[in-house]
């Protein structure tokens, strides 16, 4: 049984499960393996469609503006040739229900995308980002989205819980919060991603990192309230999900007018990769908390960063696919530069389409590292040193997954039964002190059993 989770939820209510969730990206089907005991296969399972959402308050009186974004990938939808293009054809819906089950507002978009080769066609790359807003009366909500591909018959859905917490007090209060893809200036022609004098389009992962320069970029909004006063304190703060506080600022802010709309950017520059929470505070008079809100994002690996502040634990990633003599040359390598270029041959060396400007294998291995770590970390061990975190990196996802939470006269324990290669493997891991921490049990190569399925 595979189990998911909702969007919706704290850091700590995430961290501490450990069961397998859906990823959020299609993987190609075929990489070229490191070595025989330790293979990237293609991860090859239905993917899930990206969605996120923030709050604000709307422009009719008593009403709360919910923001639905969505973010569809070209991998996801089946392309059919048209003449000397590809075309797909599919629907988004999304319904808005109450918490007594009843319907407070629906949408329905029914698309073709035409691209001119199929190599866009079929890449995991190749994205649009779209945005839905309702005006709703303050409560809580059930959302139902669904994308369905008309020309495969295929349909992906999810749903999501929110609250839409009431604007109408007195004090000054904050917005949602809501993670920027790219911003500027808003044009003649009227578009939901329009924030006022700005366009904003979100991003909808909450990934960030992966360059030579990330940087985290947000927007809120910061409301007047019946009672006005002239300046708030706006105090941000990181943390990480294991070394807490890594980032705090405080600037005031002056209310001129019923709305403060609030661009910022932090530099992500030397920020461990993994699970972040992003917390905004507005103070008032003597330092008084007038509200918060606080919002989860990740940062990805990056072997350059890596390189940069902890060469050790590059080397120790690759120690799952690569060569032992591989790894005696690159630990002998001393400068940024060397250990770079080292670094650079050895994907090369695996580059499934070296014509390309995307190295498949490389890109997949890191992707796997950045969820065994938001899936699998326990206490103050990162995700990938793990166990389970181990066995995902090196085949990635499951192809069935049992989950065995509670059982008489014995601990917690998963299956994972991998067979898309044609071989059958089973990895078990047992949950000995019933604390999260499951650890992989013999045969630890999961070969030589039989399907118990």
């Amino acid at each position: 049984m595979l189990t998911t989770f909702k969007i919706s939820g704290t850091m700590k209510e995430y961290m501490s499960k450990t069961l397998a969730v859906a990823t959020l990206v299609v993987i190609a089907s075929a990489f070229t393996a490191a070595r025989a005991t330790a293979p990237i296969a293609g991860y090859r399972q239905k993917p899930t469609v990206p969605l996120d959402y923030a709050i604000f308050k709307s422009e009719t009186p008593g009403k709360v503006r919910l923001e639905v974004y969505y973010q569809i990938f070209n991998k996801m939808l089946r392309f059919e040739r048209d003449g000397s293009d590809y075309v797909s054809d599919y629907e988004v819906s999304i319904v808005v229900n109450d918490n007594k089950g009843n319907q407070a507002d629906f949408f329905s978009s029914a698309r073709k995308y035409r691209v001119p080769t199929m190599e866009q066609a079929d890449s995991r790359f190749d994205y649009r980002v779209n945005q839905v807003n309702f005006d709703l009366e303050p409560g809580k909500y059930k959302v139902e989205f669904s994308l369905s591909d008309h020309k495969s018959d295929d349909v992906l859905r999810q749903d999501f819980s929110v609250k839409l917490k009431d604007f109408g007090n007195k004090g000054p209060q904050l917005s949602g919060l809501e993670f920027i893809n790219n911003v500027r200036a808003r044009g003649e022609q009227p578009s939901s991603f329009d924030k006022g004098k700005f366009l904003v389009v979100p991003s909808v992962s909450n990934t960030f990192g992966g360059d030579e320069n990330p940087r985290l970029l947000f927007y809120t909004e910061i409301y007047q309230g019946r009672e006005p006063v002239e300046q708030v304190l706006v105090e941000t703060v990181v943390r990480h999900a294991v070394k807490g506080m890594v980032y705090r600022d405080s600037v005031y802010t002056v209310l001129e007018g019923p709305v403060a709309r609030e661009i910022r950017d932090i530099s992500l520059e030397g920020f461990l990769p993994g699970l972040y929470e992003l917390h905004i505070y507005i103070k008032g008079h003597r330092n008084k908390k007038l509200d918060k809100i606080y919002k989860e994002f990740s940062l990805r690996w990056s072997y350059t960063a890596m390189l940069k502040y902890d060469y050790g634990k590059a080397l120790n990633l690759l120690a799952y696919i690569a060569e032992k003599a591989e790894l005696d040359s690159l630990k002998k390598l001393e400068t940024y530069s060397d250990r770079l270029e080292g670094l650079n041959e050895f994907w090369r060396a695996r580059d499934p389409a070296p014509e390309t400007p995307e190295n498949e294998v490389k890109s997949e291995f890191y992707r796997r590292v950045e969820v065994a770590n938001l899936r699998f970390s326990y206490v103050n061990r990162e995700g990938w040193r793990t166990d389970r975190g181990r066995i995902y990196i090196q085949y990635g996802e499951p192809d069935e997954l049992d989950d065995y939470p509670v059982v008489p006269n014995r601990r917690p324990y998963q299956e994972w039964h991998y067979y898309r290669d044609g071989r059958y493997r089973r990895f078990t891991f047992v949950d000995e002190n019933s604390d999260g921490d499951y650890r992989l049990i013999y045969p630890y190569d999961g070969l030589g059993l039989r399907p118990d399925f």
